[in-house]
Formats: C-alpha cells, structure tokens, sequence
C-alpha cells in the first residue's frame, strides 16, 4: 500500500487543520512524498513544492512554503492539501468532504480550483459529498449510496434528471432549488438502519413510501436503465407497478425528456446535412 498510496492514488481530508502536521512548514510536508516515491533531493523537492504551490494559488510560496499551518487560513490550508495530494501526479484523487470546512466563498474557490487542476493535470476525482449543490457542479459520473452500497449509480445527468431509485428521489426532492417556488421541502422519513444489525430486504425500505411487499423480504439487484445508469430497486421489475415519484422529481424528468428530445432532433437534423453534402 505505501507504494500506491500518495503514489498512484492521493486523498484530500476534510479538516485541514487536524490533517496538516502543526510542527512542520507546509513546504517540508508537501516534499515528503516526492522525496520518498520519486526519489527527489530536498532541493529538488523544495523547488517542485514551491511550484506546486503556485500552482493551487498560494501567494509569494516562495516565503510562505517555510510557514507553519497555523499560520494559512482554512481556505489556504485546504490548498496545500490539495498540493500534497496532487505532489506524485496520481491517478485518482480522493477527495472526502474538502469544502465542508469552509466558508461558502472559500468553497467555490476550491472547487473551482479543482475543477481545473482535473483538466489540466488529466487526474480522475471520487468527490465524496452530502451537498447535491457540490455533486451537481463537479461529476460526470455520480454514485448514490445508502447504508453501505451503491443504490443508484449514472451520468450526473441521469441522475439528477432521470433518477429512478427512490431515495434519490427523496434527496432531489428535498433539495431547494431557485426555479421553482416551494413553500415545503419533500422530507426522508425515519432514520438511517443499524449496520450492525442490518434489516432483511432493502434496506431503504423501512424509510421508502414506495416499497413493494418484496422489499421487506428480499435484495433488489442492480436494474439496468440504460448502458450508463443502473438502480437497486425493485420497482423497475417489469412486474413492479407503476409509481408517481415526488412533484420535483416529475418536474425533473419532464426537463430531462425535453432535452433527451431537442438532442435527438439536434443529431438527426446535423446527420441530413451532412449527408446531404455527400
């Protein structure tokens, strides 16, 4: 593991005050990787941190890499975090709640940051998150999970617009959105299960206003929805009878039909052209 982690793959932490050492510069602490898999001088790694430093936007790094964490700010600690992580360029990132330390202006700035560092670095990020806000504005891909397992798992646009296991309903719904006026937000009932004492069936489905009687007694298996979207739940069972979904989900997936069709038309009215150029 010591040559994969750091390495192959990196992971950013929530706090950055408690994952940063208080007794060492940041500059030390951002070398330690490159000096240890890439087998660097300390001069050699002491330049490549100040770089990386630049790189995240840490003014003067040149003075500041000899600083102490306590002497950052949270919004400038996360980024030597990210510096550490992205210190042996690997190929998964980790990032475990990065900005829930932070205020909101410092939030964006992160993951502004990060956004642009996965393009320009070619680096594939897992984003763990409870903010859909968060999810919304960085995946691709996105993976919805409740007591252990992914129960729902596609495009950032399936998911949000498309979604089909009803717990991600349940988050949709309950997400305040600005285009639309709502006086009540839609609301999970009950609580998480015991893991330690897991329920028999679906484990959603003590909380789930639409479970089948097979819920209680049995394990969905992953339904697939298309070659990219699957969703651990019995109701897409072609014996499963048809639900309505929360008002905000419906809205969702009207929006998501309308423009599954202006794409579809899109396509066919580019291929008339050009084959009528042929």
């Amino acid at each position: 593991m010591q040559e994969i982690r750091g390495n192959d793959i990196a992971m950013i932490f929530q706090d950055p005050m408690t994952s940063l050492n208080p007794t060492m510069q940041v500059g030390r602490q951002i070398a330690e990787p490159m000096i240890k898999h890439q087998h660097l001088s300390n001069e050699q790694a002491r330049e490549k941190a100040i770089e990386l430093m630049k790189l995240v936007g840490i003014r003067n790094p040149d003075q500041t890499h000899k600083h102490y964490p306590h002497q950052f700010s949270g919004g400038m600690r996360q980024r030597v975090m990210i510096a550490i992580s992205l210190a042996c360029e690997p190929k998964i990132l980790i990032a475990d709640e990065p900005t829930t330390a932070l205020d909101v202006t410092i939030q964006a700035q992160i993951l502004n940051l990060m956004n642009n560092l996965k393009q320009e670095l070619d680096t594939s990020i897992i984003f763990i998150t409870h903010d859909l806000g968060v999810v919304a504005q960085m995946a691709d891909r996105v993976a919805v999970m409740y007591a252990g397992q992914i129960v729902e798992i596609g495009t950032a646009d399936e998911i949000f617009y498309n979604p089909m296991h009803p717990y991600t309903w349940g988050l949709l719904a309950s997400m305040p959105t600005l285009d639309v006026n709502q006086t009540d937000l839609y609301n999970i009932p009950g609580s998480p299960p015991n893991l330690l004492h897991p329920p028999v069936g679906d484990a959603f489905a003590p909380r789930n206003e639409f479970a089948l009687e097979i819920d209680f007694e049995q394990e969905p298996e992953l339904f697939k929805v298309t070659d990219t979207h699957y969703a651990k739940t019995w109701l897409l069972h072609p014996e499963a009878p048809d639900v309505t979904p929360p008002a905000e989900v419906v809205r969702r997936k009207a929006k998501y039909e309308s423009l599954y069709a202006e794409k579809k038309t899109s396509n066919q009215v580019g291929g008339e052209v050009v084959g009528s150029r042929g």
